[in-house]
């Protein structure tokens, strides 16, 4: 993240959905209005319908006041994103085509580790591995958990999950491939080990682990993988 002033306001999905204001986490309400802003965050700026919303939060089972709810959870999200407005809202606003959540991009983790993650690859390219370990561990310790927290298992929030959680397991795997460009075997292995469980399926992290055990003079167990 960026240096932070009292005035900034902050938003993190690589986890649990947080907003700071400033240092100062804000309290987002109930489960229902959490799940409310980040079906809006996931959007990235495109207006979501009233209809949208509604079936987002309940599915097919939806309450007879879903309507008026998704209107108070509005609200209340506004007084919470929005403090200092004098009038209508432009943080978060409503239209004709629904509500719209607009966000500047430097103002999300995920755009702080996008950016990190690409002088990293920059860099090692350029064999400057300091430089490349140290953006690539800045980039990873933005992680605060699993991509979106409580929301990951809604419907809606399945695709965008699936990216995030794909992006960090990339970047672990440039990770590893640095600590082994590095000869900084013992974590390198140990690092590869993790993305193959994260992920056992991925042939890269397989194949890191298999060159970071051979590196580290331990061909049987590569030899196993």
């Amino acid at each position: 993240m960026n240096a932070i002033d009292d005035h900034t306001m902050w938003y993190g999905m690589l986890g649990p959905v947080v907003v700071r204001h400033g240092r100062t986490s804000l309290d987002l309400g109930p489960r229902q209005r959490r799940l409310l802003l980040t079906r809006l965050l996931i959007e990235d700026g495109r207006p979501v319908s009233l209809t949208e919303l509604c079936h987002s939060l309940w599915g097919d089972e939806q309450p007879t006041a879903a309507v008026s709810s998704i209107r108070a959870h509005i609200s209340r999200l506004r007084s919470v994103l929005d403090p200092d407005r004098k009038s209508r809202s432009s943080v978060l606003i409503s239209g004709a085509a629904g509500y719209t959540l607009t966000v500047p991009r430097e103002a999300r983790d995920t755009t702080t580790f996008e950016a990190h993650v690409l002088r990293a690859r920059a860099a090692f390219t350029r064999e400057q591995l300091p430089l490349a370990r140290a953006e690539i561990d800045t980039a990873l310790g933005l992680w605060r958990g699993p991509a979106l927290g409580e929301a990951a298992e809604e419907p809606f929030a399945l695709r965008e999950g699936a990216r995030l959680n794909a992006a960090r397991q990339d970047a672990g795997e440039l990770l590893a491939a640095i600590l082994i460009a590095q000869g900084d075997l013992v974590p390198a292995v140990s690092v590869a080990e993790q993305l193959t469980v994260g992920a056992p399926l991925r042939e890269v992290s397989w194949s890191l682990l298999m060159r970071a055990l051979y590196a580290a003079g331990r061909p049987v167990e590569a030899l196993r993988q």
